[in-house]
C-alpha cells in the first residue's frame, strides 16, 4: 500500500513537471513569435545594417524612413564612412532635435557606412567584405535617402544610419550666360585698326552651369600681304580664363589669309550674364 502510494505521488509530480514544461514552453514560443525579428528590412536590398560598428549606440525610431533635401556638407571619416549634413525639405524639417540644431547646423545626419578605407580600429570588423552601392552625392545637389532613422546616442543627434538608397535628383547651379564678345585687338602701335581690323563686337548668347567650360570658334581674316602673328590670347573679366588655344599662340596669317581660331574657356563658379573680353595681342 505505501509502495503504491509512492509511486502514485511520483507519477502525479512527473505529470505536472510536463504540464508546466509545455506551459511554460508555449508562453516563451509565443513570446519570441511576437517579438520583432531583426532581419533586413525590405528598404535594405544589400544588409547593409549589418556592417554598422556598435550598433547599441543608435535607437532605432523607425527602419524605413524616406527624406529629401538639399546636401549642406559631405565628410569623410576614419569609421570609413560618409557624414552628410542635409539641408531637410519642409515636410521632413521635423526630424532634426536640439542638437542636430546645436551641432549639425541644423541639418539631418546621413551615414553611408565604409564607403572609405577603415582606420578606426572598432570600425574595421564591421566593413569587412562590404563594398558600398549607394551613391555618393556631391555638396550642393537635391537627393532623396531612405534608411533607418535613428538617434545616434554617443552625439545625440537624429540621422538616417546607414543610407540603404540614395538617389540625386537635381543639382542646383548657378548659371552663366555669355551674351557677346568685345574683340579687342591690340596693335603695337596703339593704332584703332589694322590687319586683324578694328575691335569690334561679336554677338552670340552661351548659357551654361557655372564653373562649366565652353568652346568658342573665330574666323579672323588678315588683311595684309605680309606675314602676320597673333602673339597672345587672353579673356576676362575676372573667373573667366582660356583652358586652351587652337591653334596654339603665336598664331601665323599668311598673306591675306583666314585662320579659325578656337577658344576653350572656363567660366566662373558664380552666377553671370553679360558680354566677356577678348584681348589679342599681335604683330
Amino acid at each position: 500500500m505505501r509502495a503504491t502510494l509512492r509511486l502514485v505521488v511520483i507519477v502525479a509530480i512527473i505529470l505536472a513537471t510536463v504540464v508546466a514544461g509545455v506551459t511554460f514552453g508555449t508562453y516563451y514560443y509565443g513570446l519570441y513569435r511576437a517579438s520583432p525579428q531583426r532581419t533586413a528590412p525590405a528598404c535594405d536590398p544589400y544588409s547593409t545594417r549589418s556592417h554598422i560598428y556598435s550598433p547599441d549606440r543608435l535607437v532605432v525610431y523607425k527602419d524605413c524612413q524616406t527624406v529629401s533635401g538639399i546636401v549642406d556638407r559631405v565628410i569623410v571619416e576614419a569609421d570609413g564612412d560618409y557624414h552628410i549634413r542635409l539641408g531637410l525639405d519642409t515636410p521632413y524639417q521635423n526630424l532634426t532635435n536640439s542638437v542636430n540644431n546645436r551641432d549639425q547646423y541644423g541639418d539631418l545626419v546621413l551615414e553611408i557606412v565604409c564607403a572609405n578605407p577603415v582606420t578606426q580600429q572598432d570600425a574595421v570588423e564591421a566593413c569587412r567584405n562590404y563594398v558600398n552601392h549607394v551613391t555618393v552625392p556631391h555638396e550642393g545637389e537635391h537627393i532623396i535617402a531612405t534608411g533607418p532613422y535613428v538617434l545616434d546616442t554617443n552625439h545625440g543627434w537624429t540621422e538616417i544610419h546607414p543610407v540603404y538608397s540614395l538617389t540625386v535628383t537635381a543639382s542646383p547651379k548657378n548659371m552663366v550666360t555669355v551674351t557677346g564678345e568685345n574683340l579687342n585687338i591690340n596693335y603695337p602701335d596703339g593704332s584703332a585698326n589694322g590687319w586683324l581690323g578694328p575691335s569690334r563686337f561679336r554677338a552670340g548668347t552661351v548659357t551654361v552651369n557655372s564653373g562649366e567650360q565652353f568652346t568658342n570658334t573665330l574666323s579672323l581674316y588678315s588683311t595684309s600681304s605680309n606675314t602676320q602673328q597673333i602673339t597672345s590670347i587672353t579673356v576676362s573679366p575676372p573667373g573667366f580664363s582660356i583652358q586652351s588655344i587652337s591653334p596654339s599662340t603665336p598664331i601665323t596669317f599668311t598673306g591675306d589669309a583666314t585662320v579659325d581660331v578656337t577658344l576653350t574657356i572656363q567660366t566662373p563658379t558664380v552666377d553671370y550674364s553679360g558680354p566677356i573680353d577678348v584681348q589679342f595681342t599681335v604683330t
